[in-house]
This record gives C-alpha cells, sequence and structure tokens, in this order.
C-alpha cells in the first residue's frame, strides 16, 4: 500500500547489469493510480504513476549484515578494520594515485603492492619525523624567548642550591 492507501501491485521482473558488469534482478512494483495523489510531489518524481524497484538479495545481504553487525563480538571486528585498513587503502587510492596495477601476474601483482605498501609506510614515518622536529623546534624557539624577555627584564632567577627529594 502507498502512503495514500492505493494498492502497489507487481508488474514484471527486469534483469539490471551494473557498471561492473554484475547482472542484478530487479521486481517491478508499481502503484495503481498515482495522477491526482495529493502526496505524489512527497513520494516520487515520476510524470506517471510511481514505481518501486525491489531486489530480493541485496535486501537479503543487508539484513545478514544488520544481524551481524548487531553482535557485539561482530561489531567490533568491524570497527577495527574500518580503523586498521581501510583507511590506508583509501589514502593510497586517493592521496597517492595508485589505483591500477601495472604488471600482470598474482606474484608480480603482491611485489608491486608491497613496494606501493613499503613507500607508503617510508612517508608516514618522514611525515611523523617532520611532525616531531617542528614541535622540538617550536619548544626551542618559546624557551629562547621565554630566557632572552627574563634576561632583558631581569626577572630570571636560578634554581636553589639544595633541592629537596621526597
Amino acid at each position: 500500500m502507498c502512503p495514500n492507501g492505493q494498492r502497489i501491485i507487481f508488474k514484471r521482473d527486469q534483469n539490471k547489469k551494473n557498471a561492473s558488469g554484475f547482472v542484478q534482478s530487479y521486481k517491478i512494483y508499481q502503484c495503481e493510480y498515482c495522477s491526482g495523489c495529493p502526496l505524489k510531489e512527497v513520494y516520487t518524481k515520476a510524470k506517471g504513476d510511481r514505481k518501486v524497484h525491489w531486489n530480493p538479495i541485496f535486501e537479503e545481504m543487508k539484513t545478514k549484515a544488520k544481524t551481524a553487525l548487531e553482535c557485539d563480538k561482530k561489531a567490533a571486528i568491524y570497527a577495527r578494520r574500518k580503523i586498521e585498513v581501510e583507511s590506508v587503502f583509501g589514502h593510497i587510492k586517493g592521496n597517492r594515485s595508485f589505483r591500477r596495477y601495472l604488471l600482470r601476474g598474482l606474484e608480480k601483482v603482491h611485489t608491486e603492492f608491497g613496494i606501493v605498501a613499503l613507500a607508503h609506510n617510508l612517508l608516514k614515518i618522514a611525515s611523523y619525523f617532520q611532525v616531531i622536529s617542528k614541535k622540538t623546534q617550536k619548544q626551542e624557539e618559546k624557551k629562547v624567548s621565554f630566557f632572552s624577555s627574563c634576561f632583558i627584564r631581569g626577572t630570571y632567577r636560578t634554581a636553589p642550591l639544595f633541592i629537596r627529594f621526597h
């Protein structure tokens, strides 16, 4: 039933091939009478009657994934995967522009990705050391400016000769 109370009836099955060449089968349902419906603009942009494309296999897979995520143990695995792996592949694809292998064969592809992963890790380490050196450089600049301002004002005092340790 549609929100206006009209029946939605089965019309036909349809197979569609997506961009990667995978064929998906859909069941197409159509509202009996949509013209003159006050809710039509809210629920559809179609010129004629409203059509609903439903893929039962996709719906089954969605419910399977949803039930898997409801389990705490599996949800923790998915969360860890998001943090550990997917961001790295996204970074390699998006920021390093590695979208296609140049070599053929499983062993050569494995070697090529090993080189890409090695380069990614080396660049990560280099950026980490660059951030650390900038932080220490800023800290040194702060120390120098603090001591120079204290020296100019004459407010810098040395520590007492004896320090009590507990």
